[in-house]
């Protein structure tokens, strides 16, 4: 470093991107200067009284939240050194490579970016939360969320995301990899509210303390309100906020990395093009493509006599939905989230009658504050708001809801579904109940990356276009929504950056010390999206179920009774097998062979090119435990209504053990009776989440098989049944 600069570069903000971009450049044997506007929180000065000027807003008091209203949509932000970690829910995920549109480019994809996450990992000290070490159980909202689903085709969606915790003995003090003293999580459920007792793995304990630990110089009290090119770097100019009347500061430096969070970002380069045309030749792409992250929540209020669900850290599991919406997929995650009681107490501190609130609550609802939680939802919204500069040079946004509306109503949807299942209330916040304004935690976009400075911002290592040394890393830099929670996406993405900004720089050889200790992190967040989307291909298009009940005549032996219940996942994959494979399962009486046995296999209804109208291919085991199939055959020969009705309603079946020494075979007819046949009909359901989607895939069902039975013609039958074919099978034989 020349004498004509402060630092080799100036990092401004001290969030996800900031903090990696100071520790990385520090170690890399640069001086920096990290800028943050806020101050260092310590162990125990996290606000708690039920009181606004207690540090809870910035506005306020320089406090830990800086709630930012643009217009459609308002962000919530914290101030402090550490950023977003502070507040944030301490989850780290990855996008799962599927959800991920063509606005992501090949740098930004699981591909190139998963060795990053795995550093990032490390750095962070991640793992799933375990059980209370107060109670030695896993918390009552855990269970709770995970036994929501645990019955239900989509069980394997929820999963225990990694989340940058310290856990073990809440009362022993011992350091993590970068020497910063951590003990084990309380339980306490105030992750979002800033970490009192000192087990949240924040970025001032991490990347930040590697900073530090590196040389890196922490300047707090320092808000930037402008840049300027100079002398081959840049001016940094900062205001403190302590004291407006105190002169403002110049910093400067051959590098300067802008990380104070995709509002402050965009804002501040918004006013360098716009208002102080210090940087003119910004890209006109500025601003563009802003996302919330398809953040949405919601309330649940449990009823009756229910256990705590304000313990454990802020969120525990993560459920992982992919829902169709008319004609395209809606993926989105589901998470539940400890409501902190000092929270809590705010917020009823703010409201007026709390005395009759109480009384209410207590006597009439028959519920407390600590039967409440959060759920929070985050997925693809459409990513194409604007963020510009209102009168007063401030950031406003434009945003068009309707685009996500799919998202919106499959999210708000999810609500009755919850509360059916949990027994709860659940209630929207007044911003979108009343206002239609969607609140944010999650601000993402607005400095595209990509090579031509038409269509983005910044290169891909955040270098910005038109002005060498000027490089963003923060969420701003992330082209549209993540899914899922992107603090670990913009931590990837920025030692990605900063590794390639000190390979540029003269180290081509450089690589951050901590590689060596890496090793590759779980991903239970893949495993959840995985299933939902073989799931979703099975269930296209919305499933349906019907039931039937079949025995042989009055008086014939052996009497069989076959009861079976069909379940069709999906009628899109349905209808383009073609066999037409439909799972059966149910019971089976034969006489003198198995009373009331569990039986299953499947129903080839109507296969193409076959002659017969449907083929039964089921097995089970007799009283005895020894195994039997049976096969058996619809036909029909004729479309007159008589002939039509009996071919459909008379199975010609043949039930065999599977070995020969086990019993005899029987041939015999098993019919479907006029009061099986009205339960029948009566029976069949569409599987969809709404009426419309169960009604529509009931009427597909309902075509296809009335098409299907009347163009059916088998030729004359032989003698006995003929020889079955399972679906996607040869001759009948054992499965």
């Amino acid at each position: 470093m020349t004498s004509q600069y402060d630092a080799d570069a100036i990092v401004v903000g001290s969030g996800f991107g900031g903090a990696v971009a100071a520790a990385r450049l520090a170690q890399a044997g640069f001086s920096v200067i990290v800028l943050e506007r806020g101050r260092r929180w310590g162990l125990g000065e996290f606000p708690r009284a039920s009181k606004l000027d207690d540090g809870w807003l910035w506005e306020l008091d320089r406090g830990l939240y800086d709630i930012r209203w643009l217009d459609s949509m308002a962000s919530v932000q914290a101030a402090g050194w550490g950023g977003g970690s502070l507040v944030y829910a301490n989850v780290f995920a990855r996008p799962f490579e599927e959800t991920l549109d063509h606005r992501w480019p090949d740098h930004l994809r699981r591909k190139e970016l998963d060795p990053y996450y795995d550093l990032a990992a490390h750095m962070m000290g991640v793992g799933p939360v375990g059980d209370d070490p107060r109670t030695g159980k896993t918390p009552p909202r855990t269970q709770l969320l995970e036994q929501l689903l645990a019955h239900s085709d989509k069980a394997e969606a929820t999963v225990r995301p990694n989340l940058a915790v310290t856990f073990g003995d809440p009362d022993t003090w011992r350091p993590n990899v970068h020497g910063a003293q951590r003990r084990g999580c309380a339980f306490v459920g105030e992750c979002v509210i800033g970490c009192n007792h000192g087990a949240k793995n924040t970025l001032d304990h991490t990347y930040l303390t590697a900073a530090e630990n590196a040389g890196a110089r922490a300047v707090t009290d320092a808000q930037v309100q402008r840049i300027e090119p100079r002398d081959n770097g840049y001016t940094v100019f900062t205001s403190t906020p302590s004291d407006p009347d105190a002169p403002r500061r110049e910093w400067s430096a051959p590098r300067v990395v802008l990380a104070a969070g995709a509002v402050a970002t965009n804002e501040l380069l918004l006013r360098s093009r716009d208002i102080h045309g210090t940087l003119p030749r910004l890209s006109r792409s500025l601003g563009h493509g802003f996302s919330g992250n398809g953040d949405f929540l919601t309330l649940a209020e449990l009823r009756g006599d229910r256990e705590d669900m304000t313990t454990g850290p802020t969120i525990t599991t993560n459920t992982v939905l992919d829902v169709p919406e008319g004609r395209r997929p809606v993926w989105y995650q589901v998470q539940d989230g400890a409501f902190p009681p000092p929270l809590n107490d705010l917020l009823d501190s703010l409201l007026p009658a709390r005395k009759a609130r109480d009384w209410w609550r207590r006597r009439v609802r028959g519920t407390n504050p600590r039967q409440t939680f959060a759920v929070l939802a985050m997925g693809k919204d459409s990513g194409k708001g604007r963020l510009r500069l209102d009168a007063g040079g401030d950031a406003t946004l434009a945003w068009d809801n309707r685009w996500q509306a799919a998202l919106y109503r499959s999210q708000v949807r999810v609500g009755p579904a919850v509360a059916k299942l949990l027994d709860a209330r659940l209630y929207n916040p007044f911003t979108w109940s009343v206002l239609r304004r969607t609140i944010t935690v999650h601000p993402l976009g607005g400095v595209r990356p990509g090579p031509d400075p038409a269509t983005s911002v910044a290169d891909e290592a955040g270098e910005v276009h038109g002005y060498p040394g000027l490089f963003v890393m923060d969420g701003s830099v992330l082209p549209a929504a993540t899914g899922v929670n992107p603090s670990a996406t913009i931590l990837a993405a920025s030692e990605r950056a900063i590794e390639t900004v000190i390979h540029r720089s003269g180290q081509p050889e450089w690589r951050a010390p901590e590689w060596d200790a890496v090793v590759p992190a779980p991903v239970p967040e893949d495993a959840a999206f995985t299933s939902q989307s073989k799931l979703r291909n099975a269930t296209k298009g919305d499933g349906l179920v019907f039931q039937e009940r079949m025995t042989t005549g009055r008086g014939k032996h052996p009497r069989v009774v076959l009861t079976l219940k069909a379940e069709i996942p999906g009628m899109d994959p349905f209808l383009a097998d073609q066999a037409h494979t439909v799972p059966m399962r149910g019971s089976i009486d034969v006489e003198d062979v198995a009373t009331r046995a569990p039986i299953a296999g499947t129903l080839s209804l109507f296969p193409r090119g076959r002659h017969e109208a449907m083929s039964y291919a089921l097995d089970f085991h007799d009283d005895e435990g020894n195994a039997w199939q049976l096969t058996g055959t619809k036909t029909v020969r004729s479309r007159n209504p008589v002939e039509l009705l009996t071919g459909l309603t008379h199975l010609r079946t043949e039930i065999t053990p599977l070995d020969p020494g086990t019993g005899e075979s029987r041939r015999l007819v098993l019919t479907i009776g006029a009061a099986d046949l009205v339960r029948l009909g009566t029976s069949i359901s569409g599987k969809g989440f709404t009426l419309t989607r169960r009604l529509r895939a009931s009427a597909r069902f309902a075509s296809f098989f009335a098409g299907s039975a009347l163009r059916r013609r088998s030729p004359a039958p032989t003698d006995g049944p003929r020889t079955t074919t399972s679906p996607g099978k040869g001759p009948s034989s054992r499965r």
